[in-house]
């Protein structure tokens, strides 16, 4: 019904993979949707760390197994891309190539495996026909952007999202960045748009209240804040265990009432915005 950017203007880490599958995990366990998380990054597999445990050694070898040609993928990204690409993909099928994390709630699409760029960039054109397909079978798709708008690519994801979550660093030189989009940027200056401070400490003199005034948002923009053991999930015991035990154990919440109370916020504007958008929800 709806499709979520996560993306950022700027080049360096900002905790953008982090947000995206913090809200995408409590959203599938506090409603009944189902959702399809994206990660559409080049050679980058943060978003799988923040879930399972990566196996580099054999996932390198895999990686030269398919940029040599010596594989035929019918799995993955690079499966249900080609069935894209034939004209074959059907919103039915496209579970058949994500992995579960969450029956019936959460399914996640992996990276592209290839380390060659220009064929991601090749593959990566592909993805709004992918994205608008899956958008038919999921309640909700969100989708792990490539930052910064160089790419063509990446401005034609963000002009086909229903919803763009900016994801901002507590750093002036990124804030005024996101200001100068909102003045010269087409994609940036529409309604959807809404920014969320992350890896935030409310302590900086660039907290979610000063930034709110001085980005000149009508009411406090979302935040997700730092929390290192939120951080310390990325290749441990994953995003979805720490969402899950937060909620189940009385003593975990305690420790982690802020972080828990931001991402649900976050889950509730997103919601609220989409019915505002007049998305079914």
């Amino acid at each position: 019904m709806a499709i979520i950017s996560f993306w950022s203007g700027g080049e360096k880490p900002v905790g953008q993979t982090i947000a995206i599958t913090s809200v995408a995990t409590y959203m599938a366990v506090e409603r009944n949707y189902r959702i399809l998380l994206i990660n559409a990054n080049y050679n980058d597999n943060t978003l799988e760390r923040c879930f399972w445990k990566i196996n580099e050694q054999n996932q390198n070898a895999l990686r030269k197994t398919i940029n040599q040609g010596k594989l035929d993928i019918a799995s993955g990204p690079e499966g249900l891309l080609s069935a894209v690409a034939s004209n074959k993909a059907t919103p039915e099928i496209v579970p058949s190539f994500t992995k579960v994390l969450l029956k019936n709630r959460l399914d996640v699409l992996t990276g592209l495996r290839t380390e060659v760029y220009e064929d991601f960039e090749k593959s990566l054109m592909l993805y709004k026909d992918l994205v608008n397909v899956a958008n038919k079978y999921y309640d909700l798709v969100f989708v792990d952007l490539p930052k910064t708008l160089k790419r063509e690519t990446t401005q034609s994801l963000l002009k086909n999202s229903s919803l763009i979550m900016y994801c901002l660093p507590q750093n002036i030189k990124y804030i005024d960045q996101f200001i100068r989009e909102k003045e010269t940027e087409e994609v940036i200056q529409k309604e959807n748009v809404m920014p969320i401070l992350t890896c935030s400490d409310d302590e900086s003199r660039y907290n979610y209240k000063n930034v709110t005034k001085y980005i000149n948002e009508k009411q406090d923009i979302m935040k997700v804040p730092y929390n290192a053991a939120l951080k310390d999930c990325i290749g441990d015991t994953g995003v979805a265990n720490f969402i899950l035990r937060t909620k189940l154990s009385k003593a975990s919440l305690g420790q982690n009432i802020n972080i828990v109370n931001s991402i649900s916020d976050i889950c509730n504007r997103t919601i609220y915005k989409l019915q505002e958008l007049q998305y079914r929800m």
